[in-house]
């Protein structure tokens, strides 16, 4: 009897967790499960339509890729540099979302589409931070290979949440990835350097 009352309960507690939950808490509850669903799509596991319908995950993500994106800064590019060239990136990719997005008539995804585009780079940077220190302070040519290969694995992130998120064939959603990766390129070229 005393092993059904405390699995009783404890199926109680449960089912009412979410509910006892502060609101802060549920926010980065949202946030934790939104960076486990990130890291999963990095490995070509995930989709966007796995992440919470809520804008809290975008702004903790928003926020943490501004970070972890200021770890660049040296005596090339100041926090303005980085900033900007993350606001870029972001709105390259809030746009092309969009327009995905209303061409299928699915709008209504957009939100998770947008917050699993930046988590990805938000992983791949964090990836990125130390190979890219490792490869200025060594001349060692397999530190640059890794960073063409951590390129090549974020452009076919990219085509995949391209792919699930417009329901459309993976060769288009790879020339849509390669083209935003090019256009950005050149548009991070002509405005800062």
């Amino acid at each position: 009897m005393v092993f059904f009352t405390h699995s009783f309960s404890r199926v109680i507690v449960l089912c009412f967790e979410v509910v006892m939950m502060s609101p802060m808490q549920n926010i980065f509850g949202q946030w934790l499960y939104s960076l486990k669903h990130f890291m999963l799509m990095c490995v070509l596991l995930s989709s966007p339509g796995r992440l919470p319908y809520s804008p809290y995950p975008l702004l903790l993500t928003g926020f943490a890729y501004f970070l972890v994106g200021l770890l660049l800064v040296d005596e090339l590019r100041g926090y303005a540099v980085i900033c900007a060239q993350i606001l870029l990136e972001m709105a390259m990719l809030g746009l092309i979302s969009y327009i995905g997005l209303r061409w299928k008539e699915s709008l209504s995804r957009w939100l998770q589409t947008f917050t699993a585009l930046i988590g990805i780079n938000l992983i791949t940077t964090a990836v990125t931070v130390p190979v890219y220190y490792l490869a200025i302070g060594n001349d060692d040519s397999n530190y640059n290979l890794l960073l063409y290969f951590i390129q090549i694995w974020n452009m076919a992130v990219l085509s995949l949440i391209f792919k699930r998120a417009f329901e459309i064939s993976i060769r288009l959603s790879a020339m849509i990835s390669f083209t935003y990766f090019i256009v950005y390129l050149f548009t991070v070229f002509w405005l800062f350097f």
